[in-house]
């Protein structure tokens, strides 16, 4: 009876050990296999090397970081669709995927796309904001003089001494109110003064 014992016994400790080799071998993965993954979401490669190739991409409104990561995994720009949501959460950019059609590329890595998803709404904005300013600038600043019409103080006294002073004041006297009289009255000021 004591063998009988001491051989279950045995085999009790036996399958212990073996249990405890398995789950320590099936830790030691697990730990491998979530470093790795903790380790792509910072340093993932892009899918090729530079120049790549240039895919098109369409977002919409509805679409969410799930629908577009699936949609870049199937169209190969990205390895792993869970890995680039992570990616998009740990990044600067989380929540910022806007609808539009982008172009990105298989040299790019999950950062760059982040920034092209939102640099293009950010673009149409800034767009829009020079249309602006040059509209109100072009209105504020009157009409655009050729380099013909920016003539120097001295260089219309000049003028004026050569007789191209004369035929403005002929039209002036002519009607009394000549275009030329306006604008040539501050540089015949000027042209006085020296």
């Amino acid at each position: 009876m004591k063998g009988k014992q001491f051989a279950y016994s045995f085999l009790g400790t036996v399958i212990r050990v073996v249990v405890l080799v398995i789950l320590a071998i099936l830790l030691f993965k697990l730990g491998g296999k979530a470093y790795e993954f903790g380790f792509r979401i910072f340093t993932e490669a892009p899918m090729s090397e530079p120049p790549g190739r240039d895919i098109q991409v369409t977002v919409s409104k509805s679409d969410g970081i799930k629908e577009v990561s699936k949609m870049l995994e199937e169209k190969g720009l990205i390895r792993d669709a869970k890995l680039f949501r992570i990616q998009e959460k740990v990044s600067m950019y989380d929540g910022e995927i806007h609808p539009g059609i982008f172009t990105l590329n298989t040299s790019m890595t999950a950062e760059e796309m982040f920034a092209v998803l939102l640099e293009s709404e950010n673009k149409d904005e800034t767009e829009e904001d020079e249309e602006k300013e040059k509209e109100n600038s072009s209105t504020e600043a009157g009409p655009v003089n050729s380099p013909m019409d920016e003539v120097s103080p001295d260089e219309n006294a000049a003028g004026e001494d050569a007789g191209g002073g004369d035929e403005g004041d002929d039209a002036a006297g002519e009607d009394g109110a000549g275009e030329g009289t306006a604008e040539e009255g501050p540089a015949q000021e000027a042209g006085v003064a020296e």
